[in-house]
């Protein structure tokens, strides 16, 4: 008896476990959604006359959408990581849906897969910072910094100070491209292969639409 009603916690534990693990990755997921959204949107509601952590406000009403929370989170993110604190909001997002998507075989949480992508994440902010620092001018009052804040500074002038600036180019590219396939899981070269192969597509149907064009033409004449 004592046997029977164990096995049958046991059998219970197993139905409840995943049900369990499921809607705490599901809350997980819409909690994360809605930071992501709230950040995007202190983010894109950024004025440079809102109190913040590089300078302060003065007596008007906070601007930004995210409230005095937000408009700090903007001036800290934006001076530290210029326009690539936009990526931010979306790694959040990526992060709940790897949560709900990406469980292990035993329900729970993939960690080693979170951990893997938020590695590529910090690889592709990086090396984006220091690409717009070189690449990229934005209007004075636009950013609390420039288009690659201080990370920028930090990576794109001293690589460009050390191997010139198409050198510094050239291996920031390569290091953002190998961010964006650990970050997302892209290949960029099935990308090209579909891609060719989109093209050729293309191009085929276009001959075949100008050659039956081209006969109704002389169907046409005749």
């Amino acid at each position: 008896m004592i046997l029977a009603q164990a096995r049958r916690k046991k059998v219970e534990a197993r139905v409840i476990h995943p049900q369990v693990s499921r809607g705490l990755r599901e809350g997980l997921l819409f909690i994360l959604s809605a930071l992501a959204v709230y950040l995007f949107l202190s983010l894109l509601t950024y004025d440079p006359t809102d109190p913040g952590w590089s300078h302060a406000g003065g007596d008007a009403p906070v601007r930004n959408f995210g409230g005095l929370v937000g408009a700090w989170f903007a001036d800290v993110f934006l001076y530290l990581f210029g326009i690539m604190a936009y990526l931010f909001p979306v790694m959040v997002a990526y992060s709940g849906w790897l949560v709900f998507r990406g469980r292990t075989p035993a329900g729970g949480i993939d960690v080693h897969v979170l951990s893997l992508r938020w590695a590529g994440f910090l690889l592709t902010v990086a090396s984006g910072c220091g690409l717009a620092t070189l690449h990229f001018y934005l209007g004075p009052g636009s950013l609390p910094l420039d288009a690659g804040g201080v990370f920028g500074n930090l990576v794109g002038r001293n690589l460009a100070g050390l191997f010139s600036t198409l050198g510094a180019t050239l291996f920031l590219l390569a290091l953002f491209l190998s961010g964006v396939t650990l970050f997302t899981g892209l290949s960029w070269l099935t990308l090209m292969d579909q891609t060719g192969r989109l093209t050729l597509w293309l191009l085929a149907r276009a001959g075949t639409g100008l050659s039956g064009l081209a006969a109704r033409v002389r169907e046409a004449r005749a």
